[in-house]
């Protein structure tokens, strides 16, 4: 004859296993909306408060930044050039990047607020979120690699102590 054990996490009986499903259900629902709220949020309407909201305030802004950046490592003219080469490499794809990340979330608001839910279109969005991620992550790392190769070893290294201080 068996006997049911609280200990025994396998056993249907045990009512701390239903607690242990509800919170990985929890736990998944979050991770769900977490992600789906990130999609939402990169693709929103543009940066918030004093951020830039054009392309042409992005580019003034992106210069400024580049400026400031030389600044702080002594950087030359030839180096300022070629940061503001990538950036202007950079600076359409990330456009058209971004044009398509504020349709996918038009396109995912519009599939969850339906009369019937669509899981498979929905499945189809999420995937083209997570392509539209690689390609963001492939021209950042891209670009940051490009920008690197235009500053010395001393330089990178300032540059890095000054972001972790900036971010701590």
């Amino acid at each position: 004859m068996t006997t049911t054990n609280d200990t025994d996490t396998k056993s249907p009986c045990n009512p701390r296993r239903g607690r242990r499903r509800w919170g990985r259900r929890v736990a998944l629902s979050l991770a769900l909306l977490l992600g789906l709220g990130g999609v939402a949020y990169a693709a929103g309407p543009g940066m918030h408060g004093h951020h830039p909201r054009t392309p042409e305030e992005m580019r003034a802004h992106v210069d400024q930044m580049i400026d400031h950046l030389l600044a702080k490592v002594d950087g030359s003219e030839a180096q300022r050039a070629a940061l503001k080469a990538v950036a202007g490499r950079a600076a359409p794809q990330a456009e058209a990047l971004h044009g398509e990340a504020r349709d996918l979330k038009g396109e995912i608001r519009d599939l969850l607020t339906a009369e019937k839910l669509d899981r498979a279109a929905l499945e189809e969005a999420r995937k083209d979120a997570v392509d539209l991620a690689d390609r963001g992550s492939k021209l950042v790392f891209t670009s940051l690699a490009d920008a690197a190769e235009a500053l010395t070893p001393a330089q990178r290294k300032q540059i890095a102590e000054a972001i972790a201080r900036f971010g701590r």
